[in-house]
């Protein structure tokens, strides 16, 4: 038996997806466990469709166990995104590696990266260049260029910087999963009108813009999404919160700002100066970006705001093993890990509610996520989606 986990958002679940983990099994894993965001993602904002129906659609296509990484680690940056699945996937006890999406995937060069970024003479360069003014991950790269330019390389693609994180959060965590890069195939992430596999960044497009044929030849199990999209709860649109959100960053004043996620530098002025003179969160974005400040990391401020989430939520680790859904194989791992596993495994509310406080608080984050997730469906649905969602059995 070789288990192996996959860190993944399937926002929505599409060929690419598919084709890794056939790859994955390809490489020789006879199980395959996700790490699946729930209804937040990195990009700062709620995913596409529903966590169980996105869940489903592994499953049905090659995934034998899908688990939650729950808000605030799913819309986190990528360092705490990594160190949060790694930290599930090591806590079952049972997985022996992770396999990843890459564009170069050259391990041997993502594990020279990795190390360099943890380099004292790293860490110094990358203070002078923050300090100047360079957003966190350019000056990042540019650090390590000054040691080795071909591993700084990496450091300029998505998915290979994820990788370096994956690897670095293995180290740091002391887990003995033994990374494993795939070659990514298709579109480049966000790429619109790419070749071989669209991007999930494209499909959310169409998906917006009901283009439902193209979405058939595009994502497996479509007959899922469609059926989604038939009772009016996807896609999900951030637009449809727009006042609401707007409402709540015009109550926050500078501290409020300051006490978010990844905020820094006098970020909180920026932002708080942004609300107060624009006027739609676009306008908003475009006000805060700049050299120090990327969107993607101001998106997330802004979605963190939205959330109610603070830089206090980040500071541990999950708690609990939240499952969504499994196969007969998945069940096989269940059985496995239960006596060995670090977390608590929990696939019911009633579980949840014989757990520590410390586990019922971090829960409750992710219930008022998707609670707020309903208000942008296209018909809004009642709250307590997340607590009333029934395990997936295959």
């Amino acid at each position: 038996m070789r288990i192996a986990g996959i860190i993944a958002e399937y926002n929505p679940f599409h060929r690419g997806h598919a084709w890794h983990i056939a790859q994955t099994r390809a490489a020789g894993a006879t199980h395959v466990v996700v790490v699946m965001s729930g209804c937040t993602v990195q990009r700062g904002e709620f995913a596409i469709a529903q966590t169980h129906v996105r869940a489903r659609m592994a499953l049905e296509n090659g995934a034998d166990l899908v688990i939650l990484l729950p808000t605030p680690w799913s819309c986190a940056r990528a360092q705490d995104f990594a160190r949060a699945g790694v930290h599930l996937l090591n806590s079952l006890g049972c997985v022996d590696m992770l396999s990843f999406g890459s564009e170069s995937a050259d391990l041997a060069l993502l594990q020279r990266a990795a190390a360099l970024t943890g380099d004292e003479r790293v860490a110094l360069s990358l203070r002078k260049r923050v300090g100047e003014g360079e957003a966190f991950a350019r000056a990042r790269q540019g650090a390590v260029a000054e040691l080795d330019p071909q591993a700084a390389a990496v450091l300029r693609t998505p998915n290979d910087t994820l990788g370096v994180e994956y690897i670095n959060a293995i180290k740091h965590l002391g887990a003995k999963i033994e990374p494993f890069a795939i070659k990514r195939m298709g579109a480049a992430h966000d790429e619109i009108g790419g070749e071989g596999f669209a991007s999930a960044s494209e499909l959310r497009i169409i998906l917006k813009r009901a283009g439902n044929e193209r979405i058939l030849c595009e994502v497996p199990s479509a007959h899922l999404l469609l059926e989604e999209i038939s009772k009016r709860c996807a896609p999900v649109d951030m637009k449809r919160l727009e006042t609401a959100w707007l409402l709540r960053l015009r109550g926050m004043q500078p501290e409020k700002f300051a006490a978010l996620p990844d905020i820094s530098e006098g970020m909180e002025h920026l932002l708080y100066r942004a609300v107060r003179e624009e006027n739609s969160i676009e306008d908003i974005l475009r006000a805060a970006t700049g050299k120090r400040y990327p969107a993607a990391r101001v998106r997330r401020a802004l979605f963190h705001a939205l959330l109610e989430q603070s830089a206090k939520d980040l500071a541990t680790l999950p708690r609990f093993t939240w499952v969504i859904g499994h196969t007969l194989k998945g069940r096989e791992l269940l059985h496995r890990t239960k006596a060995n596993a670090d977390l608590p495994i929990i696939s019911r509310m009633a579980d949840i509610k014989k757990m520590s406080p410390e586990v019922q608080l971090q829960f409750a984050h992710e219930c008022r996520a998707a609670d707020m997730m309903a208000l942008a469906m296209p018909q809004v649905q009642a709250c307590g989606m997340e607590q009333r969602r029934e395990t997936i059995t295959l």
